[in-house]
């Protein structure tokens, strides 16, 4: 008889995670914000159900978490230690992960990556894609941005009314993907500039914690609302004395050079796994 080898974590031992995470940072820094956000989110009385278990219930072993976003289907794994040995042992014989269907681990360090890579075409599937992204970081030590908006300016959180906005003019719209802007405003993850009190241009913070999603509506873009929202944003963080930082695919540089314009430093880069079955 074959044990499942994933074991489900309460939140009570999400702090025990934590602190796993916080050894091997920053190389795990998305490992903590995602379960520092995500029980902000539970604090807020809104469960859609996502999961974390880890290897043998050995927080060492790190995580595999199980984030379904409507129709999207992500398994998110990450390891605070360099051997992978009970993780990769775990997910070769875990019965938790639907491996027949398309399904994306997101910001896996390169050594949860390759042990990825060496199971995959195991479970009857291949690698679809792999995106490289570096992970921007800006220091909980750095001051808050000084800023003073104009009178006919403010920024203040999203609400449901702009879920529809937000959603359509994204130009990574998928058929869930209103479901989850619906998600992270709901939560009070979405913050949006106005002028006249017309939105203009927003940012959010993820589920895992990070920054994304910057926006800008086409008429109003090339006058640094963009990087106005992104100081903005980064104060809200600050104050609260969470951390700050934003994912940037490799090569874009343009994205890059306002990321170190404003202080961030690249720290750890991540890969974005997309795997479909054979």
């Amino acid at each position: 008889m074959c044990t499942e080898p994933l074991h489900l974590m309460p939140q009570k031992k999400w702090l025990d995670l934590k602190s796993a995470a916080l050894s091997d940072w920053p190389r795990s820094i998305s490992m903590y914000t995602l379960l520092e956000t995500e029980e902000h989110i539970l604090e807020l009385g809104i469960d859609y159900g996502f999961k974390v278990y880890s290897p043998y219930g050995d927080v060492n072993n790190g995580i595999v978490a199980l984030n379904l976003k409507n129709k999207y289907y992500e398994v998110i794994i990450q390891c605070p230690k360099d051997d992978t040995t009970e993780l990769e042992k775990a997910l070769r014989t875990t019965t938790l992960i639907d491996w027949t269907q398309p399904l994306e681990v997101p910001f896996a360090p390169i050594h949860v990556a390759e042990c990825l890579k060496r199971i995959i075409y195991e479970k009857n599937c291949k690698i679809d894609h792999i995106t490289m992204t570096q992970t921007f970081l800006l220091n909980k030590d750095s001051p808050l941005f000084d800023l003073s908006l104009a009178p006919e300016f403010s920024f203040k959180l999203l609400t449901l009314d702009y879920v529809n906005l937000v959603n359509t003019t994204w130009p990574h719209k998928t058929p869930g993907s209103e479901w989850y802007f619906e998600l992270l405003i709901k939560a009070n993850l979405g913050y949006g500039l106005f002028k006249s009190g017309e939105l203009i241009a927003w940012s959010f913070i993820k589920e895992m914690g990070a920054l994304g999603h910057l926006y800008t509506l086409e008429n109003y873009r090339r006058k640094g609302y963009g990087e106005l929202v992104l100081k903005l944003i980064s104060n809200v963080l600050l104050k609260d004395n969470k951390c700050v930082y934003a994912y940037c695919v490799a090569g874009n540089n343009k994205a890059g050079n306002l990321y170190k314009k404003l202080g961030f430093a690249s720290v750890v880069d991540v890969h974005w796994c997309n795997f479909v079955p054979n």
